[in-house]
């Protein structure tokens, strides 16, 4: 594994280094190098590229099975091709009923090192299925220079987003992370968002990145379930995807109604 993958290493001593706490159980740990990302600074950019590569962007709301209105939708915005990348929308609207939340929480604070020394490395522990706990994830990652991220949260089939600060689940998930490290029961919170929550699109198999199966001839793609992994499939995503425009430009070509791309 350390050929394939950049900067790993097991090493036991990482656990005092990073002034793990001792009463968590830890007795192992290891680390490795791997891309982060400030997801807000980069869904600006990305809306930036787009928009300069000649996209429009609209804010319009479809309801229903894309099946069923496919032809309207092609005419109604001059397209040749629908890509459905919609998450928890495809379980109405392309009809896949596998299609369920995964509700998620994080708390931000103020990480500059003057309450309690500057965390620059992530700490996570994963969920063990083995201990018979629902809530054991930690979640302790650096966002930008001076926000960390303390988590995290999974709760199937919850759409609601109506959790607060003073939530059971909210409590007990900045407990788990104050418990990890100490000093972290004393940071600030982030003023402009100390608490963001979202639903993590999931699905009963795995991702679906296909064209529509239940129709010949159907002109729609399908991009999602990809659950709490979005950015991070999204560039291998993409480029499957485009594969599969290419494909249907062909057919499209062959049928004699190609009419934009």
């Amino acid at each position: 594994m350390s050929s394939e993958i950049k900067g790993i290493k097991r090493d036991h001593g990482l656990i005092h280094r990073h002034q793990v706490n001792k009463k968590t159980g830890v007795i192992d740990s290891y680390q490795h190098m791997s891309p982060m990302i400030d997801t807000d600074a980069y869904m600006r950019w990305l809306q930036f590229v787009v928009t300069c590569k000649g996209a429009s962007l609209y804010t319009r709301k479809v309801e229903g099975d894309l099946l069923f209105q496919e032809g309207t939708l092609l005419a109604q915005y001059d397209a040749d091709i629908i890509i459905n990348a919609t998450g928890l929308g495809s379980h109405d609207l392309a009809g896949d009923k596998s299609v369920y939340p995964l509700r998620g929480a994080l708390v931000r604070v103020v990480n500059d090192g003057k309450i309690f020394p500057k965390v620059t490395e992530a700490l996570v522990v994963t969920h063990d299925n083995t201990r018979g706990e629902d809530e054991d994830i930690v979640f302790i990652v650096p966002r930008n220079d001076n926000i960390l991220i303390l988590g995290g949260l999974v709760q199937p089939h919850e759409y609601n987003l109506d959790l607060k600060m003073d939530s059971p689940e909210i409590q007990r998930m900045r407990t788990r992370c104050n418990n990890f490290v100490p000093g972290l029961e004393n940071a600030e919170y982030d003023p402009d968002a100390p608490l963001v929550q979202g639903l993590r699109p999931f699905r009963g198999t795995n991702v679906r990145i296909e064209r529509e199966t239940r129709k010949n001839g159907s002109r729609i793609i399908h991009s999602y379930g990809h659950g709490g992994s979005g950015f991070t499939l999204s560039f291998g995503c993409a480029r499957d995807i485009l594969g599969l425009v290419y494909d249907l430009e062909k057919d499209l070509v062959a049928e004699g109604t190609l009419a934009h791309l």
